[in-house]
Order: C-alpha cells, then structure tokens, then sequence
C-alpha cells in the first residue's frame, strides 16, 4: 500500500484532488461525483506491480477519468428515467437463475458425463455424415528432404524419400537430422498443399493437376537437391480423411451427449415433480 500511497498524493496534485475528512478518515478521496466518492482503496491491485511510475499514474488516471464520466452518465440516466424504466428485477431474476441451472448443470456433466469416445464410435459417425466434412484445401501426406550437393549422404536421404516402407521413416530422420538442410516426414497426418509450396519451392501453376500427375518430384535449385513423395493427396471439395476430423468428431459426440444427459435430467426432473404433484397448470 506504500507505493500507492506516494503515487496517490502525487496523483492528488495532479488533478486536484484532497483528502476527504468528512465521509472517509481512513482513505483517500481521488474525485467525487455529486455525493459519490471514489477512494484510493478502490484501485487497489489496479497496477501491475512491475508497472513504472509514469505507467502506474498513467492507469490511475485513465481510471479515475473513466470512474468520473460513467458516474456522470449514470446520474444523467437516474435523473431522466422513470422507476418502470429503471426496474430489473425482473432481468436479475431471471439472469440469476440462468445462472443457477447453468451451474448445476455443469457440474452434472462434470460428475456423470462419459468423456471416453471409441474408435469404432468416431469412425461409424464419420461414415454416416461424410457429407459434413468436406475439405476447403487442397491436403497431402508428404516426406521431403532438401539436401546440400556435397552431402556424402545424399543419393541416400534420396532412396529414402523415394520408399514407400514405413520401416525407412527411421532410417530417413536419422539420415537428415545429420545430412540434410531441411526435412518433413508428414506420413500420418496431413498439411495444407499451399503451405507445403511456400516452403518448397515447387512450380506449381494449378495445384490440382500438378497433384494428378507428380509422385515423386526431384529438382534442384542452386546447389540444394529437392526430393519430395507425395504419399497421398485429398483435393479441395472432396471429403475430409478421418485422421484430419478424428477430433472434431470426438466433440460432436461428447456434446451430443452432454445435450442428452441434460434433457434426460429435465425430463426426470418433471416426471417426478408431476408424479409429487409439486406443479400444476392455471
């Protein structure tokens, strides 16, 4: 509280501020707007605490310029409004059980919600709704290695590439992390083509045909050598591969569930109440 304490009166003088004995002899009066006080204990953790002198006034006062303004303003909307206009019971009320139902039904979720999602369950939700997941990229699964010229390795990171051999993806990383200028090896998941070229440099003038008709693509350029295997392709508009949707779809299904386990709840909720007799119609 010092540090506010120096940074306050040093702020009192800059805007005029004073000590404020008759509605509070324990702190600091800052502004007052008709008969509404804003102290120094108001701004309290305001500050970061690694904020420097000019930063920690600069704050202050944009606060308290702020506090001064929407004070004004709402004295103005008290002043013109009438007591109709200016009862909310009725929106806190129902914000306020909003709020409860949406606690208590977090915290069944939380408490009874199966979060495990299976294979079999993800892929039969994706076969069925193929439709849904169409693809706004052209995507590829690729392994590619930029090799220097002089590279004692290079014929073969080249041969490794070239593999369709699962097995070789070892031999390939460990080649290339001592051998190579650059590498990728995207055999599981899927990159966007577009973001491939731009750190390839492939000449590609309409990616679809140049995916139609390349597998395996070997230039140079200067005294790099460039070797890239497309292991597969998917093209804009065509449907997503599982591996890319896999976890989209695992949230369906949870909020799927969570949407039935709350309707089963409501249900039970009313069935029992009617069966009590605890509600009744007019």
């Amino acid at each position: 509280m010092n540090r506010f304490i120096f940074l306050f009166s040093f702020l009192l003088i800059l805007i005029g501020s004073c000590k404020n004995t008759g509605f509070n002899n324990s702190d600091t009066a800052l502004a007052r707007v008709y008969d509404t006080y804003l102290y120094t204990s108001d701004l309290d953790g305001l500050v970061p605490s690694n904020a420097s002198t000019a930063d920690s006034l600069s704050i202050c006062r944009n606060y308290i310029d702020n506090w001064v303004k929407n004070q004004l303003l709402f004295y103005q909307a008290e002043k013109n409004l009438t007591g109709e206009q200016k009862d909310f019971s009725r929106q806190l009320e129902d914000y306020r059980n909003s709020l409860v139902i949406y606690k208590y039904e977090s915290e069944l979720i939380r408490q009874t919600l199966d979060t495990l999602v299976t294979e079999d369950e993800t892929e039969n939700y994706y076969q069925a709704n193929q439709q849904n997941f169409k693809l706004n990229n052209n995507i590829v699964r690729v392994v590619f290695a930029q090799v220097n010229n002089d590279s004692p390795k290079r014929e073969r990171i080249k041969s490794l590439v070239e593999s369709e051999l699962e097995e070789d993806r070892d031999s390939l990383e460990f080649y290339c992390l001592r051998y190579a200028e650059d590498y990728e090896i995207v055999d599981e998941d899927w990159i966007i083509f577009n973001e491939f070229v731009m750190r390839v440099p492939l000449e590609v003038d309409k990616p679809e045909t140049y995916l139609n008709n390349n597998k395996f693509v070997e230039f140079q350029v200067e005294s790099d050598y460039y070797y890239v295997n497309f292991l597969e392709y998917r093209l804009s508009e065509s449907i997503s591969p599982l591996a890319l949707e896999r976890g989209n779809i695992q949230s369906i299904i949870l909020n799927m569930r969570k949407k039935m386990l709350i309707s089963a709840m409501k249900q039970e909720i009313f069935d029992n109440a009617m069966e009590s007799n605890n509600f009744e119609y007019y």
